[in-house]
């Protein structure tokens, strides 16, 4: 039985108490979430307008996608300071998050560089190879100066953290939304921003040791946010950068997430909490004049769904809502350029779910699982076991302690280098455990 549905009725209950790493909806969130931004990105990608249905309630303060990876990144705050609390280094910590987010951003470069745009090049032009042979903005070179997210061109979002030319090879001018070739990476940086300060903050021991200064970052960013809501030509005054309030808005709900798991023993947890944040999260989003709780009632009613929602193990083999999010963009796309918005909106809703599912099953299984598998590398050792093969120095196995070092710690024995066995027989020998 769930924690969360034991007794609730007779016992105050903590986030702490409700929250079951190894059974939780987080991942049905997750993909929800990516579904979301599809949905939220139809309308503009297919061409049929702008969105209607939330920007409409909401006074165009916020749109489907916007809410969706807010949601996002309070879910990544909530695990990702979890992680940085836990007994993993800050090295061990950065190797982890790397692997998390770089080897299918990566593929998915290199797939919209080198699959999607010779395609798209062939519909528009009868020919593939001309997008490698552009005088500016080729294929490869999409590729290339996007592959570190980061660029130092500029004090604002857009040149630092954006990605560096959006479209190939002037592909897609004719589409709804023309020449973008993938308009969702652009939070990926600011995920990026977002380990990189939790990192800082674990190096510090504020993760473990001063939280508070977790909260006040937190209060601090949330009048930030208010401020920029009120007066946003004031703040635009102080903060000029171009981005500031995308930025702003994320990283709020981020350590909105990462307070609600460090503070997780004291923030309560019941059915009549959750659905009062959620009755205050939905007027927030409709009276203007409350849009200051969003950044509170919303994190708390979303986490709450993901302690109580039945579909714990929804994850369990395999998370696709990375692969989802970052294929969907191009995939739509091209999913315009061929004119399949021309069948209706639910024609092509249907048309990028199934295709996007695809890719991003193909990504979790040939690129994200098998990254993760890298996750426990002891570098020492590899380094060790490579130059004792290199230089035949002989391999000798100490057992220390085995809760302290795992894998087993190898040692090379370089004064035996001379004395080793040089025939094939005599190394295979000598290097079997």
């Amino acid at each position: 039985m769930h924690p969360a549905d034991s007794h609730e009725d007779n016992r105050k209950l903590s986030f702490a108490q409700a929250f079951d790493p190894k059974k939780n909806a987080f991942g049905f969130l997750r993909l929800a979430l990516a579904v979301l931004v599809i949905v939220g990105h139809c309308s503009r990608l297919g061409g049929f307008g702008d969105e209607q249905f939330v920007p409409g309630i909401t006074g165009t303060r916020h749109s489907l996608g916007s809410l969706a990876i807010g949601m996002f990144f309070v879910l990544s705050g909530f695990l990702i300071s979890r992680s940085a609390s836990g007994p993993l280094s800050v090295g061990r910590f950065l190797w982890h998050r790397f692997l998390r987010i770089f080897p299918g951003y990566w593929v998915c470069l290199l797939v919209s560089a080198f699959v999607f745009a010779p395609i798209a090049c062939a519909i528009e032009h009868g020919n593939f190879f001309d997008v490698f042979h552009s005088s500016a903005n080729s294929a490869q070179s999409y590729a290339i100066d996007n592959a570190t997210m980061f660029h130092p061109r500029g004090f604002s979002m857009n040149s630092i953290m954006a990605v560096s030319s959006s479209h190939i090879a002037g592909l897609l001018g004719h589409n709804p939304t023309p020449w973008t070739m993938n308009g969702s990476l652009w939070t990926l940086p600011i995920e990026l921003l977002c380990y990189l300060g939790v990192a800082l903050l674990a190096a510090l021991g504020i993760i473990r040791r001063a939280r508070i200064v977790v909260l006040v970052l937190f209060a601090l960013l949330c009048g930030i946010w208010e401020f920029d809501r009120v007066n946003p030509e004031a703040c635009r005054h102080y903060f000029s950068f171009f981005g500031f309030d995308l930025l702003c808005t994320l990283c709020l709900y981020f350590l909105a997430g990462c307070v609600c798991f460090l503070y997780r023993e004291r923030i309560p947890y019941s059915k009549a909490l959750l659905v009062v944040s959620a009755s205050l999260a939905s007027l927030s989003l409709v009276v203007s004049a409350l849009d200051f709780l969003t950044p509170i009632a919303l994190p708390y009613a979303f986490l709450c769904l993901g302690f109580k929602l039945p579909v714990g193990r929804f994850d369990a083999r395999g998370d696709f809502s990375y692969g989802t999010y970052i294929y969907a963009f191009p995939v739509q796309q091209g999913l315009a350029l061929m004119g399949m918005q021309e069948g209706g909106f639910g024609l092509y809703l249907v048309c990028s779910l199934f295709v996007t599912a695809v890719l991003a099953l193909v990504s979790c299984r040939l690129v994200e699982a098998p990254s993760l598998r890298w996750k426990n590398l002891y570098l020492p050792q590899v380094l060790r076991t490579y130059f004792c093969r290199r230089y035949h120095w002989p391999i000798r196995r100490t057992v220390l302690d085995e809760s302290l070092i795992s894998p087993p710690l190898v040692v090379c024995d370089r004064s035996a280098r001379l004395s080793y066995p040089r025939s094939k027989e005599q190394r295979i020998s000598a290097l079997s455990p």
